[in-house]
């Protein structure tokens, strides 16, 4: 295999980012948040940042990748020099990006070994069976830790090292629709509950006092950069694999809407499930490990239900380490010309060593350190290089390529003006909040 590999389609590119995308951010976050912060009082913020702001981000990053063919190191050096540039200023930032994306990985991957406990607790029995729920959580992320790290890296390792189209794609082209599809019969079966209604009328009544709150908007804008994994690395990353007959703009609207589905169904079960069994939403992590095991432990064929909804977690959770830990991958092979197994397996003892000594312990800082301070800057220094200092007339042919009609003019003024003067103030606010 070459070192440059790529998808095989349109759909290949779709299901892979959205692999990236749909994640913890999907089925935890997304739901906490919105029943921390008033209910369609953060859902509409969301959806307003997701529509105006989610798809150009996604555009940008997926353009500059298939523009420079290469990930955020090369993409950014090679955005400088079409300036005339030296290209390390460049390089420098790119090399950010990359490092987050393996930080955000090695975190990833203490809370993905949970959900594969979890999950293979809910086939034996043992996690259904529990008397108590969080002191079965406590028990079980506390035993044989370092195990369940090297589980959780070789899983996503088989994957990647089967390349792009054979290994990533194929992964990702499966997972996506059955993640829809379990989360679908979930929901279905929850909006049946007593009481359930209850859960419904708090998602859909807003309380107003909370969407006029800065706090609001800051976090739904950082919920949409979690969510659809823009960081600079990930999509650039996927973008450079793309073929250049792909429309991007219409693959990008598709990350968007399968995303957005995917955590509005997890909402429409979690909320209404919550409510129907008189359970707290804001408890964060407790909400998915804790929460939702005592719900399925007073429903009919419960553990069925349990294992279909570890499942979808784990197709969700594994698709998105899947793409972080390609960012890194990529480096190794195109920029120091390593193999592709060689690298799989160095980055996969590198992260999970890191992950054993650095993360167990410590997870809610690394996630709170992400979420509000180096993923946001890294989305940031996307849009800069890509709709900033890429000449004019490179984006508008990227953009153009690929599509039978013109792409709306108002994406490059939008990805310039707006996305980036957005994401300044919001990241301005969240510093100094």
């Amino acid at each position: 295999m070459s070192i440059k590999d790529s998808f095989s389609s349109k759909w290949g590119l779709i299901f892979a980012a959205t692999g990236s995308a749909i994640g913890l951010g999907n089925i935890w976050l997304f739901p906490y948040r919105v029943g921390e912060l008033g209910g369609a009082a953060f859902v509409i913020p969301y959806l307003i940042c997701l529509a105006v702001l989610g798809i150009i981000a996604v555009i940008g990053e997926m353009a500059i990748g298939r523009l420079t063919g290469t990930g955020p190191i090369g993409a950014f050096k090679k955005a400088l020099e079409m300036r005339g540039k030296s290209g390390k200023a460049g390089e420098f930032f790119g090399w950010i990006c990359v490092l987050v994306a393996l930080v955000q990985a090695i975190g990833y991957i203490l809370v993905v070994s949970w959900v594969i406990r979890f999950l293979l607790g809910s086939f034996t029995g043992s996690a259904f069976s529990a008397s108590n729920s969080s002191q079965y959580f406590d028990t079980t992320i506390n035993s044989h830790i370092f195990l369940w790290i090297i589980i959780t890296v070789f899983l996503a390792g088989i994957t990647i090292v089967r390349g792009v189209e054979k290994g990533i794609e194929k992964c990702c082209t499966f997972m996506i629709p059955a993640i829809i599809v379990l989360l679908l019969i979930l929901a279905t079966r929850v909006a049946f509950l007593p009481h359930a209604s209850e859960g419904y009328k708090y998602l859909f009544s807003p309380k107003w006092e909370f969407m006029f709150d800065p706090i609001t908007w800051m976090l739904a804008l950082g919920q949409v950069f979690y969510s659809l994994s823009l960081r600079g690395s990930t999509m650039v990353v996927y973008g450079s694999y793309a073929k250049k007959t792909e429309d991007l703009v219409s693959s990008a609207k598709n990350v968007v809407i399968i995303d957005t589905v995917a955590s509005m169904i997890a909402t429409l079960l979690i909320i209404p499930a919550a409510f129907a069994f008189g359970k707290n939403l804001n408890e964060g992590p407790p909400l998915m490990f804790i929460t939702m095991p005592d719900i399925f432990k007073g429903l009919p064929l419960g553990q069925i239900l349990m294992g279909i909804f570890f499942t979808a977690v784990f197709f969700a959770a594994l698709t998105s380490l899947i793409g972080m830990l390609e960012v890194v991958v990529e480096v190794l092979q195109n920029k120091f010309k390593i193999a592709r197994i060689w690298a799989v397996g160095a980055i996969s003892v590198l992260a999970a060593a890191m992950c054993n000594i650095f993360v167990v312990g410590n997870i809610k800082e690394v996630i709170n350190i992400l979420e509000l301070h180096l993923i946001p800057l890294c989305a940031l220094a996307s849009g800069i290089f890509f709709f900033w200092i890429v000449p004019p007339n490179k984006i508008a042919e990227e953009i153009q390529n690929g599509r039978s009609k013109p792409f709306s003019k108002w994406i490059i003024p939008m990805g310039r003006y707006v996305f980036c003067s957005l994401v300044i103030i919001i990241y301005i606010f969240a510093v100094f909040r």
